[in-house]
């Protein structure tokens, strides 16, 4: 058997092995020619930050089904949660992002409803405001009349005078 302190060593030195293994291989193999060394060195940042996970369909245990029968708790026993798997948190913290785009969207468009029933209501009430005003004053306004009203009931003297010169020019 081991120490516990060697044995807690061990993965530690593992996983640096592991890094610089890795640094070596992206020494030698990741290759930008004919690119500045600024796009060299964000194109080395973006390789080295991603990690692929592997698909859904080839993990051996799904995350949502629970595969075991729980375990009753003892009272000496420390109750740990599981940690939800990075891709779960990304894919909360998105639907939490969407979700208030959608709620500030939402707001938005109802202030755009709301603005647009006062201008119509303010519209509608100028609109009465000003027939108000027009009835007040339509007695004070002259009438008008069509133009062959005016021409029966009030004739020019020379009216008569003038289709005749008219006819004898024809």
């Amino acid at each position: 058997m081991c120490d516990s302190e060697t044995c807690a060593g061990e993965p530690e030195k593992r996983q640096a092995e592991q890094l610089t293994l890795e640094a070596e291989f992206n020494k030698y193999f990741t290759v930008f020619d004919g690119s500045s060394p600024e796009d060299v060195s964000h194109a080395k940042q973006l390789w080295t930050s991603l990690s692929l996970l592997p698909l859904l369909e080839s993990r051996l245990i799904s995350a949502d089904i629970s595969q075991r029968l729980p375990v009753a708790k003892t009272n000496h026993e420390s109750t740990t949660a599981v940690r939800p798997s990075s891709s779960d948190l990304r894919q909360r913290l998105q639907e939490g992002s969407h979700w208030k785009l959608r709620q500030e969207e939402k707001q938005r468009y109802m202030d755009m409803a709301k603005q647009r029933l006062e201008i119509i209501s303010l519209l509608h009430q100028q609109r009465q405001n000003r027939i108000q005003k027009e009835t007040v004053s339509l007695p004070y306004k002259p009438r008008h009349r069509d133009k062959s009203q005016r021409l029966v009931v009030c004739p020019p003297k020379d009216l008569e005078t003038d289709v005749e010169e008219v006819q004898k020019l024809q």
